[in-house]
């Protein structure tokens, strides 16, 4: 246990609270104070979630540690109101922002809660997602050039019985020249469109008659190996699956209030 005031990490996280111990907000009917400032009171659900916050974020501390930061927080609120530091333009616009990032945020947490994700609702996303992946996995090397002559150059000295290794470290401008130009594993949609299309067009030993033409230069490609991606299985991805669909459903309703608000800019 801690029995000095709270370091800065807990303090970073009572501060993210300041906007409940403003005195519009420390009102509350029937709330039971844990002390009081100038007559001001600190509520005990302010304590309370103060307390929680900072057991979920694996700190340790006192109950008379956070009080005693409460108070150093409210004190220090206080002389700032005296200095009508919150009507300053900057501080005015950061509180009213906090108030909105809070309330959007426990609005969002509120639907968030009431929606319910079926396991079929789950089992759907999965079979979509699953048809629409890319099955097709690729292991190959590549030469770049900067001409489309420099290529052709090349492809005539593979035709001609030089090996591909040595073509890459000799004439490759890509880095990986000098390791044979080994581009690994891939699919085809992280590679440029010309690319991933003449990959997909070859079998494992061949070589590009032909250079590619991407925004890097001129490719000689040397498909190694083709194997099917292996999908994951349904539980390992569940969860996942779950927050996905959360935030697309937020998502949606977020554009709905959006459509139905009257917004002017």
């Amino acid at each position: 246990m801690l029995n000095t005031p709270l370091g800065f990490s807990c303090l970073a996280a009572l501060l993210t609270m300041i906007v409940w111990t403003h005195p519009a907000a420390a009102q509350n009917k029937g709330t039971q104070a844990v002390a009081t400032v100038n007559g001001r009171a600190i509520p005990q659900n302010v304590f309370d979630v103060v307390s929680e916050q900072i057991s979920k974020s694996g700190e340790q501390t006192d109950a008379d540690s956070i009080l005693a930061e409460l108070i150093n927080l409210e004190v220090l609120t206080q002389a700032a109101e005296e200095l009508n530091l919150d009507k300053d333009s900057e501080i005015s616009a950061a509180l009213q922002l906090q108030y909105i990032q809070t309330m959007a945020n426990a609005y969002l947490a509120r639907k968030s809660s009431q929606l319910k994700i079926t396991d079929e609702d789950l089992r759907a996303e999965y079979d979509e997602q699953s048809d629409a992946a890319e099955l097709a996995e690729y292991k190959a090397n590549h030469i770049l050039l900067e001409t489309e002559l420099a290529a052709q150059q090349v492809i005539a000295e593979l035709e001609g019985g030089k090996s591909f290794t040595d073509a890459a470290s000799e004439h490759s401008i890509d880095s990986g020249g000098q390791n044979g130009g080994d581009l690994g594993w891939f699919v085809g949609s992280s590679m440029e469109a010309d690319f991933a299309t003449a990959v997909a067009s070859m079998q494992p030993g061949d070589i590009s008659s032909e250079p590619v033409k991407t925004e890097f230069g001129y490719h000689i490609i040397n498909l190694v190996e083709k194997r099917d991606a292996v999908l994951p299985s349904f539980d390992s991805v569940k969860t996942g699956l779950n927050d996905l669909m959360i935030r697309r459903e937020l998502s949606n309703h977020v554009e709905e209030l959006k459509a139905a608000a009257q917004i002017s800019q």
